[in-house]
């Protein structure tokens, strides 16, 4: 008896209030508790005392999990909490949320906790098409049962053309009815014509004849999307017959795109508003797709700016020039800057946009490599590591120095490479301004940074620390000799510059004061005697 006076309340026309008291929203179909709301839950068992029937359907339906489950709120996980609709001796239907009366758009947002990537992919636009239709889930999908339909006969329509020969053309403005996103940006779009409701021609043009996918509710096999289709291409073809069907709109070169897996869909689409349109990021990775995946890398240095949904112009259009002028016109070398190629004052000023502030690229418009011509991008990879930029950038030194890394070869030699303990940068400054990298700093100061024991200050410093420093007597990147020397003994390092040793230092064969360093221990400075004594 009380679930009849459920139904028979749905009758009663009357202002529907929610729970305690709350005046319910008005554009609701009928009475029906507002979602979400709060209150207090009474369990699935209270409510099969009243509802059998329903309780019968749902355990043979397509949410028998969720009324079943001990980890879901079970039926009032879509009615929402239902002590005040369990108290009421009437059960009056706006004491309890019925999800079918709900406004489109309040139904979604409660199907899409459980239903968010079904919502998201649903008719090709997500359902913001359906909700502008007026379209709630429940129109299409039973709830509490499977809904009886007739047999899906076993096809997928892979092909425009296979849909074209097994079902009926259906006006445009069937289609709009369920896709009115579509159909407004397509009246907006280079492809306008096609929007007339036209039964022979129009949506059917390029997404087959559609009367099987209207039939049953939207079955998406029973309908083809030209960028998925077997024939897309030639559907294109059909109509643009002045394009190049291989070379499209790059007949200068003589890559064949198509045989590449690029397609028409790589750079236009159909629906997209000619004049409004904004390019995106997006649009650069069908051609450009190494490129793209490089810099999106979640660790890449500029990840940042090529998310693919973000505006073109802040994003590839950051760094090339003409970048959404070329994604509009399909391609085309002229109309894009490529850095890869640019000229070094081009690719500095590019970089500068976002790097200009940093301190240590103060001086590097007159620094060495500058003046050698030498870009950022020369060493550094839009794409690097983020955290790795400087190990990255380092790999590319022996690309104009060969002759410096192949001292890294020689027997003795400093600890330099992308797994050893240094790399170029802590003995040279890249971007430096001053006139010469190998100045007396490097040749002194960088050394006694990691070599301590030879900093000073001393009360007799060896001459050479004045003069060429370290690299006086060592070979700064490597050497044939032990500890990096440039002669093979201490006596021929010495003799270089001491040839006034005094006349009783023996330099013959065998004779002691051939091996300086037994006397001068203390080569490098000493604080207790002016000739290096122990």
């Amino acid at each position: 008896m009380r679930r009849l006076a459920v139904v028979a309340a749905f009758a009663v026309v009357a202002i529907p209030l929610g729970v305690q008291g709350e005046p319910q929203d008005p554009t609701a179909q009928d009475p029906t508790a507002r979602w979400p709301r709060r209150g207090e839950y009474v369990g699935a068992a209270a409510c099969k005392e009243c509802h059998e029937d329903e309780a019968a359907r749902i355990e043979h339906g397509v949410h028998a999990s969720v009324a079943a489950s001990p980890h879901t709120m079970q039926c009032e996980t879509c009615h929402g909490p239902g002590d005040a609709h369990a108290k009421d001796s009437e059960g009056p239907p706006e004491k309890i949320t019925h999800p079918q009366l709900l406004e489109p758009k309040v139904q979604a947002a409660l199907c899409g906790r459980c239903h968010a990537s079904e919502a998201r992919d649903h008719g090709g636009g997500g359902m913001a098409g359906f909700l502008a239709a007026g379209l709630g889930c429940t129109e299409c999908h039973e709830v509490h049962q499977r809904r009886a339909q007739k047999p899906l006969p076993d096809v997928r329509f892979r092909s425009r053309q296979a849909s074209l020969a097994a079902a009926t053309a259906v006006a445009t403005s069937d289609c709009a009815k369920c896709h009115p996103l579509q159909h407004a940006s397509l009246r907006e779009s280079a492809h306008r014509e096609l929007a007339a409701d036209e039964p022979h021609g129009g949506c059917t043009t390029c997404h087959g004849n559609g009367s099987m996918h209207v039939e049953h509710e939207g079955v998406a096999r029973f309908i083809t999307r030209p960028d998925r289709a077997t024939d897309g291409v030639p559907g294109c073809v059909a109509c643009h017959n002045d394009v190049d069907p291989v070379r499209a709109h790059w007949r200068e070169t003589d890559a064949a795109f198509l045989t590449q897996g690029l397609d028409c869909f790589a750079c236009h689409r159909i629906h997209d508003v000619a004049k409004t349109g904004t390019a995106r990021n997006a649009d650069c990775a069908g051609c450009h797709a190494r490129a793209f995946v490089e810099h999106v890398a979640p660790d890449s240095v500029h990840a940042s700016l090529v998310e693919a949904a973000a505006p073109l112009a802040s994003g590839c259009g950051a760094c090339h020039a003409g970048a959404a002028e070329h994604a509009r016109a399909g391609g085309g070398k002229a109309l894009v800057e490529s850095l890869r190629s640019a000229p070094r004052a081009v690719v500095e000023r590019t970089c500068k946009q976002c790097h200009g502030d940093e301190p240590a690229l103060h001086g590097v418009a007159s620094g060495a490599h500058a003046r050698a011509d030498v870009s950022c991008t020369a060493c550094h990879s839009p794409s690097a590591p983020r955290g790795a930029v400087r190990a990255d950038a380092e790999r590319n030194c022996a690309q104009c120095h060969g002759d410096v890394a192949a001292r890294f070869a020689l027997p003795s030699h400093h600890r330099v490479g992308p797994d050893e303990q240094m790399g170029c940068s802590d003995c040279h400054e890249p971007h430096s301004a001053r006139p010469r990298l190998r100045d007396h700093d490097l040749r002194e100061g960088r050394c006694v940074g990691c070599h301590v024991a030879y900093r000073g200050p001393f009360v007799w410093a060896h001459q050479a620390s004045r003069l060429d420093g370290c690299v006086a007597c060592h070979e700064p990147h490597g050497s044939p000799n032990r500890r990096m020397l440039r002669e093979a003994t201490s006596q021929q390092n010495c003799v270089a510059c001491h040839g006034d040793f005094p006349a009783f230092h023996d330099q013959t064969q065998g004779s002691v004061f051939t091996r300086c360093l037994e006397c001068h221990t203390q080569v490098h400075g000493s604080n207790h005697s002016r000739f290096f004594f122990r």
